[in-house]
C-alpha cells in the first residue's frame, strides 16, 4: 500500500490543489486527511500552514485492459496540448506496456531532438503509473518508429564494440543505459562463444563489459 504523503500551503484547498497537482488526479481520486486546518495569526502575525495527508484512492483494478486503459489516459493527458485525442495502439508484454502514438504528422514534436521529449514523456508516464497502479510495471513510448531505430543503433553499437573486444583483446564498455537497453546487448551477444557480457555500475550510470572469456588450460596428461 502506498503511504500518506504531506502537503502544507495556506490553507486546506490550496494544499489539496498541491496534491492534485502532484499526484496528477482530481480531488475526488484522492484519500485525504486534514491534520491542520492552519491559522492565520493575529494580525497577520503567527499564523501557520493548513497542512494534510493524501494519496491516490487505488481502485480494485488487476487486469491487463484496466492497466492499458490506465496508461492510455495519462498518455492522452499530457499530450493534448500538442494532439487532441491521439490514436494509440498499446499491448502488453509482461511487466512491460508498449505504446505507439499513431501520429506521422506530430512525430517529431513528440520524439524531440535525439529523443529528449519522448523519453521526458516517458518519465512522467511511468512515475504517474507508479502512484496509481498497485504492482510494478514499466510504460515505453514509441512514435515515428523511433524505438525500433533506436534498438538496433544498439544492437549494431554492441557488434561493434564485440568486434573491437576480439581485435584487441581487450574489454569494451557501452555507455550508461537503461535496464532495457542493457538487456538488448546482452541479447545480441549471448550467442557468441567468445564473449562475456556483464552489467557494470550503479544506477543511472549502469553499462555493459564486453570482454573475452577465459579459456581453462588443459594440460596433457603425462605417461
Amino acid at each position: 500500500m502506498q503511504d500518506m504523503k504531506r502537503f502544507e500551503a495556506k490553507n486546506v484547498e490550496a494544499a489539496i490543489e498541491e496534491a492534485c497537482a502532484f499526484f496528477q488526479v482530481s480531488e475526488e481520486d484522492l484519500e485525504i486527511e486534514v491534520i491542520d486546518s492552519g491559522s492565520s495569526g493575529i494580525f497577520g502575525l503567527g499564523g501557520r500552514n493548513a497542512a494534510i495527508q493524501a494519496k491516490p484512492i487505488i481502485q480494485p483494478v488487476s487486469n491487463e485492459s484496466d492497466l492499458e486503459e490506465l496508461v492510455r489516459s495519462i498518455v492522452d493527458r499530457l499530450l493534448a496540448p500538442v494532439i487532441s485525442d491521439p490514436e494509440m495502439k498499446i499491448h502488453s508484454d509482461n511487466d512491460r506496456i508498449n505504446v505507439t502514438i499513431e501520429d506521422e504528422e506530430h512525430s517529431g514534436l513528440i520524439i524531440g531532438k535525439e529523443g529528449q521529449t519522448i523519453t521526458a514523456l516517458e518519465y512522467m508516464v511511468n512515475r504517474i503509473v507508479a502512484k496509481r497502479w498497485p504492482e510494478r510495471v514499466y510504460v515505453q513510448l514509441d512514435a515515428g518508429g523511433y524505438r525500433q531505430r533506436q534498438d538496433e543503433y544498439v544492437r549494431q553499437k554492441a557488434l561493434y564494440l564485440a568486434q573491437k573486444v576480439k581485435e584487441s583483446g581487450k574489454a569494451q564498455s557501452t555507455k550508461p543505459m537503461s535496464s532495457y537497453h542493457r538487456r538488448l546487448v546482452h541479447m545480441a551477444l549471448q550467442s557468441d562463444d567468445d564473449l562475456i557480457t556483464r552489467s557494470k555500475g550503479d544506477g543511472p550510470m549502469k553499462r555493459v563489459l564486453i570482454a573475452l572469456k577465459r579459456r581453462k588450460e588443459h594440460p596433457e596428461a603425462t605417461q
